[in-house]
């Protein structure tokens, strides 16, 4: 009985050639593979350089100098305050007398001031002279005998002194109808006509009335 013929084996060179282009084919696959990946990301980097720069939006600093309080309201400058001038307060001399609801009108250099209460129960019957050059009182004189002596209606034309009504005496009392002028240059009273009715503030003279009584 004949043998089957040996099955004939390939050479040992053509399966390590077979081998080596096995292991070539999977390392350009591997190549390409790679190859592509990193062109895709340079391409998105290079998209991402060669695109336009997006800049932040700069947050804006709120300046103190706009805030503004709670419920304030902005003026015009027309209708705001005007700034108040700064006044300068000196010292006089001391009164010769304490007074209340005298009367006081200046000519020149010299303010004059007349009668006014002393108490309650006491008036003033003459004239006091300040002197605003030496801030001095002086030159001191009498006023007529049937004139007020508290809440004078008083006006001056540079030399006279022209005094209208009044009231009369202490505790309150009521007005006279009697006027006069006085000369400041001679120290002269003279009369004028008396008003038809005595008339003087009434609410004036209650108000001090009442200041006196509440005072003792």
């Amino acid at each position: 009985m004949a043998r089957p013929a040996a099955r004939a084996r390939p050479p040992k060179h053509l399966v390590g050639l077979a081998v080596v282009a096995v292991l070539g084919l999977a390392l350009v696959v591997d190549f390409l593979w790679a190859s592509s990946s990193s062109s895709a990301a340079w391409s998105s980097r290079l998209a991402l350089s060669t695109g336009p720069a997006v800049q932040a939006t700069p947050v804006a600093k709120e300046s103190k100098k706009d805030k503004k309080p709670v419920g304030s309201m902005d003026i015009n400058a027309t209708f705001a305050d005007s700034p108040a001038p700064e006044l300068k307060w000196e010292e006089m001399a001391e009164a010769p007398v304490v007074r209340l609801d005298g009367a006081a009108i200046q000519i020149k250099n010299l303010l004059y001031v007349f009668a006014g209460y002393g108490t309650i129960n006491h008036v003033h019957s003459h004239v006091d002279i300040y002197n605003f050059s030496d801030n001095t009182w002086g030159g001191r004189f009498d006023m007529p005998k049937d004139m007020a002596h508290s809440h004078l209606g008083m006006v001056t034309d540079g030399r006279f002194i022209y005094v209208v009504t009044g009231q009369y005496g202490p505790q309150c009392r009521g007005p006279t109808a009697r006027n006069f002028v006085l000369d400041t240059e001679t120290k002269e009273w003279h009369d004028l006509p008396p008003l038809p009715v005595p008339s003087n503030s009434t609410m004036e003279r209650q108000t001090s009335c009442n200041g006196w009584q509440q005072g003792g």
